[in-house]
């Protein structure tokens, strides 16, 4: 029987209510947390680790949005402009891989929730 898995799901993530997704979701979950997790009790804690990653990953990118903000004032007067267009597009791209990794853990929790 295949599963569903909504759009946007993890690539590589088996989806959840299986014995797979149980299987693999922590180290998934810690791959985009802190690497401080890794010796956390939260390890031991799938749900209570999920809810720490996702407003972990609220964090980060709240401090992409403000570096890309601010880049051409804190970085305009010490960089030449081509290092600083370099910074506000890695700052951008920064950005859209953690919503898309914030968008995912969403999604995870949910299938946790229900299942």
């Amino acid at each position: 029987m295949t599963r569903f898995v909504p759009p946007g799901w993890p690539r590589g993530l088996p989806p959840g209510g299986t014995p797979e997704f149980d299987e693999r979701v922590v180290g998934w979950l810690l791959d985009l947390g802190p690497a401080d997790l890794r010796t956390s009790e939260l390890r031991h804690l799938p749900l209570a680790l999920a809810t720490y990653v996702e407003h972990h990953l609220d964090g980060c990118l709240e401090g992409a949005r403000r570096a890309y903000g601010q880049a051409r004032t804190q970085l305009g007067q010490a960089m030449p402009a081509d290092q600083l267009e370099r910074a506000q597009r890695a700052f951008e791209a920064e950005g859209a891989r953690l919503l898309q990794a914030q968008r995912e853990v969403r999604l995870v929790l949910e299938a946790m929730r229900v299942g």
